[in-house]
């Protein structure tokens, strides 16, 4: 799997070991998985990541800020600075999926739980290893950090929102054509 699941393309990797060597009955470990997304209210960072631009030893270097948004960052999120509920928003057979089915939008709810300011959203996944003792890999803020930590979407714009609010959107997943 590659952070955030479906970055690095591993799972597609997976899925073609599978189609390829797999026999009539065999297992898959893990066998599914599922993403979720939950916001993150973290000024602090944000401040850190974007306005240090505006003065890197004397220099005004803020033309490179509106490039920083085009990349998701992979970062160990503290579970304080979580605001909402988690959504999940894709779970994923790895017995039955197709690379071409790990493309896909899908939309989400985050119900938020803190009035705070919205930084960011923080993806993150679940593995789990279904059998006669089932285990589950989690990459959750609220988890003992793994390597693969948290893939952070940083905001251009911080939203203040309130515990009550209801944050809508919608996530994208296309396979860059960038080599």
């Amino acid at each position: 799997m590659g952070y955030g699941m479906l970055f690095e393309c591993m799972l597609d990797t997976v899925i073609t070991a599978r189609d390829k060597f797999l026999k009539p009955g065999g297992t898959i470990v893990p066998n599914r998985t599922s993403m979720f997304l939950s916001a993150v209210s973290n000024t602090e960072a944000y401040d850190k990541r974007f306005y240090y631009w505006n003065d890197v030893y004397g220099f005004n270097m803020s033309s490179v800020i509106p490039d920083l948004f085009k990349h998701a960052v992979i970062e160990d999120i503290d579970a304080k600075d979580i605001i909402s509920s988690s959504c999940g928003f894709k779970h994923i057979d790895i017995n039955t999926v197709s690379i071409e089915e790990l493309e896909f939008s899908s939309s989400f709810q985050l119900h938020i739980t803190h009035s705070r300011p919205l930084t960011a959203l923080v993806l993150y996944f679940s593995c789990y290893f279904d059998g006669d003792v089932s285990v589950v890999l989690d990459t959750s803020p609220e988890s003992v950090t793994t390597h693969w930590f948290q893939t952070v979407l940083y905001l251009r714009d911080i939203v203040e929102v309130s515990a009550g609010d209801l944050v809508k959107g919608e996530v994208e997943f296309v396979k860059s054509s960038v080599v």
